[in-house]
């Protein structure tokens, strides 16, 4: 058998050793794989994001503090093997509303991470469970069962709940001004018409942090009915529709 000078066989695993380098920093990521909520850091520093379809929020916390720490958002996509994400609002940066960022993404054991900054996420739900999961933006109010919509909902002023198989955001914000407005979320569960909310964090009202709230929902024509009492006091009866009915318009 001939026999490759030493310097050859070196060239030659140099070359096998990139190579499979280069396939693993390029392998995609499959947008699926992102879909659902997840975690990283303890109670006292808690951050949540959550992926739907095309939206992302991202929300950090003091949970036993009851202290609002920053949240931020927007929509994502996987292209190039790269995750993309437009910023939509962001409560300590409003700066970085409009633009995109990219990152390398990738799931490790069931963890999302992202080697730019060493940064492990622990999964929550895929996101699958849940009639209520997806984007939806709160379109009117009900009275009676007459619903009354209102005129410019989407722009430029969004009120916006994300939803995962277990936990919710709602956020406040305007696109235009780049201001962040208000912020809430925590988990849920939704069930034969309950849904029941338990409150993590809350920027009008810290002292809601840790209630269970309980209301009850349903669907006309394709929007969410959404009934009950305010966290604050008073009863609600609002219309949610999902984000992508106005994204088509």
């Amino acid at each position: 058998m001939k026999k490759f000078p030493g310097i050859n066989l070196v060239y030659l695993l140099s070359c096998f050793i990139l190579t499979g380098f280069t396939s693993f920093d390029r392998a995609k990521i499959n947008p699926e794989d992102i879909i659902g909520s997840w975690e990283s850091g303890p109670a006292e520093n808690r951050t949540v994001r959550i992926n739907t379809d095309n939206v992302f929020s991202v929300a950090t916390y003091n949970l036993p503090g009851k202290e609002f720490i920053k949240s931020y958002g927007g929509t994502w996509r996987i292209e190039d093997a790269k995750l993309i994400e437009k910023i939509e609002w962001n409560s300590a940066e409003p700066a970085q509303v409009g633009r995109e960022f990219s990152y390398t993404a990738d799931i490790r054991d069931g963890r999302l991470y992202f080697p730019q900054n060493n940064q492990t996420w622990n999964r929550v739900d895929d996101g699958k469970s849940g009639e209520l999961a997806g984007a939806w933006i709160i379109s009117g109010s009900f009275s009676g069962d007459k619903v009354s919509k209102r005129q410019n909902p989407f722009y430029p002023r969004r009120t916006m709940k994300v939803l995962s198989g277990s936990r919710f955001h709602w956020i406040a914000y305007n696109v235009e001004s780049k201001q962040f407005i208000n912020a809430g979320g925590g988990t849920y569960t939704s069930n034969n018409g309950k849904y029941t909310e338990t409150i993590e964090f809350f920027t009008k009202t810290p002292e809601s942090v840790g209630k269970t709230l309980g209301f009850r929902y349903s669907f006309v024509n394709g929007d969410w009915r959404h009934q009950g009492e305010k966290s604050t006091g008073g009863p609600m009866d609002e219309c949610w529709s999902r984000r992508e009915t106005f994204e088509k318009q």
